[in-house]
């Protein structure tokens, strides 16, 4: 009678053992897979190394203004640059620019101390830009729009200002962080190997030397902001 009662445990407890074992998929090393996602990602990378670029060098070629007292008493001017740009995927991108230019400054007069003087020069402006940019999708537009790819960008610049005065040896220099914002095109042409385009950028400038008036009667500032257009001649590094 025990023989049979400790036969009879053993193959219930045996079969609800197998049964938990079967019940349960934690033991599953296929339960995470997707072969969706797989497939996705690699739909991806192909669309990417058949459409994309790793990144593309540029020279600039545009004109500089300014805002506010540097609107009044600094003239516009070319600036030429360069620009190296990485792309993270199709849509996002970090562009790395510098550009330069040299404006003539003034003439204006005021007085410094109860003394008259006349202000006249130039002013050289250097930039150095790190900007997202991000390409807007146009796979969805007309055909003959659908080749454009148009994208905004944001980001930080250093921007560094020097006078040189008429008559006076001495150079002044102040130095202004700058949050830059804008948007673009670019064209691609010979198969995608190199493309043309346009750029525009404000920037929010702070220069060290803004709030200091450069005549005492009257006020006279040199503030503002910055404003830059550029003509875009690239190659494209797939």
């Amino acid at each position: 009678m025990a023989r049979l009662s400790l036969c009879l445990f053993l193959c219930l407890f045996q079969s609800w053992g197998w049964a938990q074992y079967e019940g349960d998929d934690v033991y599953d090393p296929f339960a995470d897979y997707s072969e969706f996602e797989e497939n996705v990602q690699e739909e991806a990378d192909i669309n990417f190394f058949r459409n994309g670029r790793f990144f593309n060098l540029s020279l600039l070629l545009g004109g500089r203004m300014f805002t506010d007292g540097m609107a009044q008493y600094v003239e516009a001017a070319p600036t030429p640059g360069i620009a190296l740009t990485y792309f993270f995927n199709l849509r996002l991108a970090l562009q790395f620019s510098y550009t330069f230019s040299q404006h003539v400054l003034g003439p204006f007069s005021g007085q410094i101390n109860n003394t008259n003087v006349n202000v006249q020069g130039n002013m050289g402006l250097t930039s150095i830009a790190f900007d997202l940019k991000y390409y807007v999708n146009t796979d969805n537009v007309t055909r003959g729009l659908a080749n454009l790819n148009p994208y905004f960008l944001a980001g930080f610049s250093q921007n560094s200002r020097s006078f040189s005065l008429v008559d006076q040896t001495i150079v002044g220099k102040d130095d202004g962080a700058g949050l830059d914002m804008g948007f673009g095109i670019e064209i691609p042409v010979a198969r995608n190997e190199m493309f043309v385009g346009a750029q525009f950028t404000y920037t929010f400038a702070n220069f060290s030397s803004e709030n200091r008036p450069w005549t005492e009667n009257p006020q006279i500032f040199l503030d503002g902001d910055i404003m830059h257009l550029n003509f875009i001649f690239g190659f494209n590094f797939l």
